[in-house]
């Protein structure tokens, strides 16, 4: 049949023998027949197929309850700092875990994102890894998003244009449903435009914390106040009204199609994922039409909020999402450059699988142009970590320790520090008694001894005590003062917090502890032997043998870094996870030895294990850097202001970044120290900065408020990485 659209005037409209067509095959109206044949671009035999399709996709009637057999994660009993266990009434309190602020190191606001490349270089075409508040491009110019989005998906004859900013996107049809494209070569199969429903806000005022007397659980009630802004607090209020195994009889529903954790991932807030795998959503769910993968869509919808998804990412990973469901050709190497439309479907070789027929066409171009450098990672990481077992998990599980299996998706490195430290809290978990949990982290300065002790407790809920021993010269110092000494009845922070902690999990972290006296080793033999310790305010005995001591040391760091030297290859690029094992514990049995000549037996005997910490490794390096390039761009993407009160002279810039691993793998190769870590690869972080603002300064116009938004763009030219600002105005 001939296309359905006509020009009267230069306007296309859908001609009158293909309405006429429409409205007597679908037994609609006028109107109807003409918005059917805009989605179909003027063909009247897909018009009338999208109808089908559309009575097919979308319920018109209530959502249907979750099937019994529907597959949730083990429901984790997360405890609180009094001891208690939280999840098994409705009155129980959820934290939110982990803090943002613990999960990654942060300095001068950085964190991390995705970025990336689109430059074209010979015999290999490479698409730019943006964060998801970049523009991206598929030819390698820069265009902002609205108008590559619209472009890809020909929007740009009908009213279903994609929006310029984040936030609830408006529908791309009258009814409020998303857009569907029918592959003309595989009639029954969908592919869908990433966008969810609108579901309207109910006469439950969710968003404003509402206070009234609710009937009953309603899913849609809550999807419709989560689009419109309701926090993890209105959330978590409103679920604690019902009947908990009410809610995990629905909390995994479809609401206009879509299983209803797929909009809580549209608000890209980990927190409240978490809320919502605490009352029983799964982490696994696909949606039905499309096929795409929970996992996959939290990557790929960073290119419609503009926002960086890769915590959304590593929590889902925690939870238990495989990352099975994407194309291993995506993030095997994570390391690499992907080309501009993804893999080369001679390494697509798992295509066939049931779970990633989703990954073709727009799908697959986008999930190329969204999967970071550090999403990659994370997801290589996980298919290569080995899963907890079935006793491990029941052990956490009675133990109020589960999101503790899920502590290596949070971290870049130590991957071997953070299993030890599994194996031995579990094992310690499974036979309580009065002997508490003694740790020593040792390897250089800057390679995540801190992060994953902030890690553990933000994931358990742990109150954490961190103690710098270089300012302690003497016992009291660090304990406080014995009866009868002055400022004896003040304590001190440490004694206080074991006080404050009397009988409950929580964590003690001496930092630096090779600097302490024999007379601070004598004050801890107690505590380390039989979990007692007498508080110095009043000599009431404090129960501590739930506290996890962690001591922190660098003496150690010349044998670290030797073995590391000697034995590279094992322990860095062999995927033998066996072998990668016995040169650990070998390790670990070197630090011991050496731990003891520098302290003695006494100490040394009290110690329940000595956890290694390695260098980070140049794939490590690189996503390091990334992590906190992109925490850059996030800070100069915030509007300029020239109030006094607030000023902020340099803003409204999106960061670009070519070929991702390219740029991050060379700035960490000049920069990256042993003796510093992470530290080190700040300094390329700061150079970067410098160069940007220069380039910035550089631009010869006058800073104003409400301007476009420009460009920094990073990239490799000739072995080594620049940067250019790219003024609003010449962006296209």
């Amino acid at each position: 049949m001939d296309s359905g659209i006509s020009r009267e005037n230069g306007i296309a409209s859908p001609n009158n023998d293909s309405i006429a067509f429409v409205c007597q095959r679908c037994n609609c109206d006028e109107e109807t027949a003409k918005t059917l044949l805009k989605r179909s671009k003027g063909n009247p035999e897909r018009a009338v197929r999208y109808l089908a399709l559309d009575s097919k996709y979308i319920p018109r009637l209530s959502p249907r309850p979750s099937p019994a057999a529907t597959a949730t994660p083990p429901r984790a009993d997360i405890s609180s700092r009094d001891g208690t266990s939280r999840g098994s009434t409705p009155n129980e309190k959820f934290r939110p875990l982990p803090d943002a602020e613990a999960r990654t190191p942060s300095v001068h606001s950085l964190r991390s994102s995705e970025c990336g490349s689109n430059a074209k270089s010979p015999g290999l075409h490479i698409v730019a890894h943006y964060p998801q508040f970049l523009a991206p491009s598929q030819n390698g110019d820069l265009k902002k998003i609205p108008e590559v989005l619209n472009a890809q998906l020909d929007l740009s004859n009908t009213s279903e244009k994609i929006p310029s900013e984040g936030g609830v996107t408006e529908p791309n049809s009258k009814d409020g449903s998303p857009d569907l494209e029918l592959e003309d070569d595989e009639p029954g199969e969908i592919e869908w435009d990433l966008v969810l429903p609108v579901i309207p806000l109910t006469q439950y005022n969710i968003v404003s914390n509402f206070s009234g007397d609710i009937q009953s659980f309603s899913i849609n009630d809550l999807i419709g106040a989560v689009q419109n802004g309701a926090n993890i607090h209105a959330v978590q209020n409103y679920l604690e009204r019902f009947d908990p195994t009410r809610i995990r009889e629905h909390i995994n529903d479809v609401v206009k199609g879509f299983p209803a954790i797929f909009y809580i991932v549209e608000t890209n807030k980990e927190e409240l994922l978490r809320l919502w795998a605490f009352y029983g959503g799964d982490p696994t769910a696909t949606h039905e039409e499309s096929k795409i993968p929970l996992l996959a869509f939290a990557i790929m919808h960073s290119e419609k909020i503009q926002q960086d998804t890769t915590p959304m990412t590593t929590t889902f990973l925690s939870l238990g999402a495989s990352p099975d469901v994407i194309p291993s050709a995506f993030y095997l190497p994570y390391i690499q450059d992907l080309p501009e439309t993804g893999p080369g479907d001679d390494r697509l070789t798992d295509l066939t699988d049931d779970n990633k027929r989703w990954c073709k066409g727009a799908a697959r171009d986008t999930l190329a142009r969204t999967a970071t450098l550090s999403q990659r990672y994370y997801l290589e990481r996980a298919i290569k970590t080995k899963k907890p077992s079935v006793r491990q998990i029941q052990v956490a599980q009675k133990r109020n320790a589960e999101p503790l299996l899920g502590i290596a998706n949070f971290l870049i490195g130590q991957t071997s520090a953070a299993k030890t430290l599994l194996d031995k809290l579990l094992s310690h978990l499974t036979v309580p008694n009065k002997k508490p949990l003694v740790l020593v982290f040792a390897g250089p300065s800057g390679h995540g001894k801190t992060a994953l002790a902030r890690c553990l407790g933000n994931l358990l809920s742990l109150a954490l005590e961190v103690v710098d021993c270089t300012t302690f010269n003497r016992e009291m110092e660090l304990f406080g003062p014995r009866p009868g000494l002055v400022g004896a009845d003040k304590g001190s922070r440490l004694n206080n917090f074991l006080a404050s902690n009397h009988g409950k999990r929580c964590i003690v972290f001496l930092d630096e502890f090779d600097k302490t006296n024999s007379d601070i080793h004598k004050t801890l033999l107690l505590p380390f032997d039989n979990g007692e310790y007498a508080d110095r305010r009043n000599q009431d005995k404090i129960d501590c043998s739930q506290t996890i001591w962690i001591l922190a040391t660098n003496r150690h760091d010349p044998i670290i870094q030797t073995f590391s030297a000697d034995h590279k290859q094992k322990l860095f690029d062999n995927n033998n996870e066996t072998e990668k094992e016995r040169l650990l514990k070998q390790l670990a049995k070197q630090i011991k030895q050496d731990f003891l000549t520098n302290h003695g037996s006494p100490i040394t005997g009290r110690i329940s294990a000595f956890v290694p910490f390695l260098p980070f490794s140049e794939g490590e390096q690189a996503v390091i850097i990334h992590r906190h390039l992109l925490d850059l761009g996030r800070s100069i993407r915030s509007p300029i202001s020239l109030t006094p009160s607030s000023e902020r002279l340099i803003g409204n810039i999106r960061l670009r970044i070519r070929r991702d691993a390219s740029v991050c793998k060379l700035l960490a190769k000049d920069e990256y120290n042993t003796d510093l870590g992470a530290r080190s690869l700040l300094t390329a972080v700061e150079g970067i900065k410098t160069l940007m603002v220069e380039e910035y300064l550089g631009v010869d116009e006058e800073i104003v408020e409400g301007s476009g938004m420009s460009e920094f763009v990073i990239d490799v030219v000739g072995g080594e990485v620049v940067g250019r600002i790219i003024p609003s105005k010449t962006i296209r």
